[in-house]
C-alpha cells in the first residue's frame, strides 16, 4: 500500500531538474515526531518540513532504482543513534526542498547494540530512474529480510512442535500412572 506523496514543492523540483537536465539531488532523510499524528490521515502536498518537531537529520547512504519508474533513497540509523520516537518522514533535497513525506506509525530508536533501523524512501513517478538519473539497482543495497525470518519462524515452529509433543507425553505417562 502507497501512502507517501510527492509534494507540490517537490513536483515542482523535478520538473526544474527536467528542464535543466540535472539529476535529483536528494540530500537527507528527515524524521520528526508528531504528536497525535494519524498515519492513515491524508497527506497534505503542501506540507512543509516540521522543524520545530524534528528529531533526527540523515543524510542519504545510498540510492537506487527498482523499475523504470521507481527509485529509493536509504538511510542507516546505527546502534549509536538515538533515543527518539518519529512517525514522519520527509525527503529532502540539497536546496532545502521537501521532495516527498510520508506518515507512518509511532517508530522508536533507541541508541544500543542491536538497535540499527534501515529506513527507505520509495517513489514511483513516470520514468523516475532516469529523471534522477539513478543507475544502481537498488537491489544491490536493500536487504532482503524474507530468507532470514523464514529460518527463523521454521526453528520456532519446529521447537514448538517438539516441546508440545514433549509436554503430551508426560501428560500421558503423567495419567497411566508411569510417573
Amino acid at each position: 500500500m502507497k501512502s507517501g506523496i510527492l509534494t507540490n514543492a517537490g513536483k515542482n523540483y523535478i520538473t526544474q531538474c527536467v528542464l535543466e537536465n540535472k539529476g535529483l539531488d536528494v540530500k537527507e532523510l528527515v524524521l520528526a515526531y508528531i504528536p497525535n499524528l494519524n498515519e492513515s490521515a491524508v497527506r497534505d502536498p503542501n506540507e512543509t518540513i516540521p522543524t520545530s518537531n524534528i528529531v533526527h537529520r540523515r543524510n542519504i547512504d545510498k540510492n537506487g532504482f527498482i523499475d523504470n519508474n521507481t527509485v529509493a533513497w536509504g538511510v542507516v540509523l546505527e546502534e549509536y543513534v538515538g533515543d527518539f520516537d518519529y512517525n514522519w518522514v520527509g525527503l529532502v533535497t540539497d536546496n532545502g526542498t521537501l521532495l516527498a513525506l510520508d506518515y507512518i506509525p509511532i517508530q522508536r530508536k533507541r541508541a544500543g547494540v542491536n538497535n540499527v533501523h534501515n529506513r527507505s524512501f520509495v517513489l514511483q513517478f513516470a520514468a523516475a530512474a532516469e529523471i534522477a538519473q539513478i543507475n544502481i539497482p537498488a537491489q544491490s543495497w536493500m536487504f532482503d529480510y524474507s530468507p532470514r525470518l523464514t529460518a527463523h519462524e521454521k526453528i520456532l515452529v519446529a521447537n514448538t512442535l517438539s516441546s508440545i509433543k514433549s509436554n503430551t507425553r508426560y501428560v500421558n505417562q503423567l495419567f497411566k500412572g508411569d510417573i
